[in-house]
């Protein structure tokens, strides 16, 4: 499970005399925090007009905009703010955020970067510029913005976390696992952490400690949210020639996952291994949930082909699935990862 998150920094500022443009900004940030993002920008907006010079007003306004998707304007506002004080790191910090959201890359780089050079303890602005790096598949420089913020914050667990999927990445396991476990013994509750360490372990044929990293995972996400808990269950059990029995406890958890998230990705995945979904019908589905939003569906979708059809007996076939996996996606997919590993075990790999 990829998970890559941008981190905003509020302005670092002094206590200042109230005056109707830094109550705006208050009652701006108070609104913000609620969620109230409309009403947030309204006053974001007011303490500008009162006070053009104002940054934080920029600052909190480009936050919310982020927020709702609109990275232009909040590119524009980090600009303002950027123009009034050159020093201010947190600006550049956020800019890079929008920056990346709006796909702009090498920009958000560059911001990151003078961030950096503004304050060199500026653990956010590693975390995102290594986030940045790991989108281009620079994992060994992401790998070093992780470990500079570690060295910074050594209780920062999404450092840890985004670190071990690079680790992952460039398959060094142990590495990954490692930094996952720590990722979790810093924050008990990630069950994304859960489910990546399981996958790993996975790959590894250590089935016991994959089924208790899933089980814990499951403990912590509501019913609706565990597609993929249910899945990689499904895969141990495969694994272990109990693919009926967990082939008929995945339809009953389908039938229940699909009335409440019938449009999801991990619901169908799960539908297609309970039966439900033929192989051209999930085939054509991971086409179309790709063509909305590209997150490596047809890897997965021809990992999960070629693990059924191993289980039926169909090596050759499974050989197939897996390579096409491999192909069409990324070192950063978990199943990626397994396809590889199993084109590994069965002595099927590309050398």
């Amino acid at each position: 499970m990829k998970r890559l998150f941008f981190v905003f920094v509020s302005s670092l500022s002094s206590v200042m005399a109230a005056t109707p443009a830094t109550d705006y900004v208050a009652q701006g940030d108070t609104l913000k925090a609620q969620g109230d993002f409309k009403a947030a920008i309204a006053d974001y907006t007011e303490a500008i007009a009162a006070d053009p010079q104002n940054i934080r007003a920029y600052l909190g306004r480009a936050s919310v905009l982020t927020l709702e998707g609109d990275h232009l304007a909040a590119i524009a506002d980090e600009t303002k703010a950027i123009a009034l004080d050159p020093k201010n790191a947190v600006a550049y910090g956020n800019r890079g955020n929008a920056r990346t959201a709006q796909g702009d890359l090498s920009g958000a780089i560059a911001d990151y970067t003078q961030a950096i050079a503004l304050d060199p303890h500026h653990v956010h602005a590693f975390i995102n510029r290594g986030n940045v790096k790991n989108l281009q598949k620079k994992y060994r420089a992401a790998i070093d913005d992780y470990s500079a913020a570690i060295a910074l914050d050594p209780k920062n667990a999404a450092a840890y976390y985004d670190r071990a999927g690079a680790k992952r990445s460039l398959g060094d396991y142990a590495g990954a696992q490692a930094d996952y476990s720590q990722a979790i013994s810093l924050n008990p509750v990630d069950a994304p952490a859960y489910i990546n360490r399981a996958v790993l372990e996975i790959a590894q044929r250590n089935w016991s400690g994959a089924t208790s990293d899933l089980n814990k995972a499951g403990s912590l996400l509501p019913p609706e949210r565990q597609a993929y808990v249910q899945v990689y269950h499904w895969v141990i059990a495969a694994h272990q020639g109990k693919a009926q029995q967990a082939t008929n406890d995945l339809a009953k958890l389908a039938d229940t996952g699909a009335k409440s998230l019938s449009s999801t990705w991990g619901w169908e995945i799960a539908k297609f291994l309970a039966g439900q979904l033929d192989e051209k019908q999930f085939l054509a589905s991971a086409v179309s949930f790709q063509a909305k939003k590209d997150k490596g569906q047809k890897a997965q979708a021809n990992y999960f082909v070629g693990l059924k059809r191993e289980v039926a007996g169909d090596k050759a076939g499974a050989a197939k699935s897996f390579h096409q996996s491999v192909n069409l996606g990324n070192p950063s997919l978990h199943e990626y990862v397994l396809a590889r590993e199993e084109l590994k075990t069965s002595g099927g790999a590309k050398p």
